[in-house]
């Protein structure tokens, strides 16, 4: 249901949007460092996989495309479809409720793979001829496609199974991640000069995601939400002419 009604909501806004014959298209990339905000779903806090104080940071990517759809001069809305690489790092010692600072140094790597689809209001300030300052804001909808897990103890990649490897999405005790949804909301910050944008966008995820992934002593039973701070590239095509009765060049 949130599938559909999430892809809706895109038709319905380049709908809406289209009415205006300025809007253009555009292509984004950029670099992601993203996380989980996450807790144990049992009483289980040891120091060993799972722990969420034990997580961090992941350093990922992102590619999309975008249709900027003004609304006067300085607004906008801006809609666009990006697939994304998110995820977060666990680092832990083995057997370490066991025997405190005994064991080996673990680290696991969870690489997750989203469809999502933002809708950003954009304000814009003019400082300079064709130089703006960017402001944008508004709520993003997606949903995990795919992911995978590496294990390195004491610095030295360890062998799994096609089966470890792989963390899955959706409905179903088979599944890794249930149910794939995600959304949240983002701002951002940053400049256009002529038909190129430069963005500083943190989103934070709203919905909060079970992870269940049992994989070579790794037992995740937690409940996750995605956060992720991006610098993103894009390209716009098309020049967009004052609103305003102004003539364009």
């Amino acid at each position: 249901m949130l599938k559909r009604n999430t892809i809706l909501l895109f038709v319905f806004v380049v709908m809406l949007s289209s009415v205006n014959a300025q809007v253009r298209p555009g292509i984004k990339a950029g670099y992601n460092i993203g996380g989980v905000i996450a807790d144990r779903k049992d009483a289980n806090q040891y120091q060993s996989p799972a722990n969420p104080n034990n997580f961090r940071m992941k350093s990922g990517f992102q590619v999309g495309m975008i249709a900027d759809c003004p609304i006067n001069d300085v607004l906008a809305i801006q809609p666009g479809a990006r697939f994304t690489m998110q995820g977060f790092i666990d680092k832990y010692r083995t057997n370490e409720h066991m025997a405190p600072g005994s064991g080996q140094k673990a680290t696991r790597r969870f690489s997750l793979f989203y469809l999502q689809v933002p809708v950003y209001a954009q304000y814009r300030w003019n400082v300079y001829e064709e130089t703006n300052v960017l402001f944008q804001a508004g709520p993003y909808f997606g949903y995990g496609l795919f992911g995978r897990q590496s294990y390195m103890r004491n610095g030295k990649s360890q062998d799994l199974n096609d089966s470890q490897k792989k963390i899955s999405f959706g409905s179903g005790s088979s599944k890794d991640i249930r149910n794939g949804f995600d959304y949240g909301i983002g701002a951002g910050v940053g400049i256009e000069f002529f038909r190129f944008q430069v963005m500083a966008t943190y989103d934070f995820g709203l919905y909060k995601m079970d992870f269940e992934k049992n994989a070579k002593s790794g037992d995740y039973n937690i409940g996750m939400r995605n956060h992720n701070l991006s610098i993103t590239f894009a390209v716009i095509f098309g020049r967009r002419d004052p609103l305003q009765g102004k003539d364009s060049d």
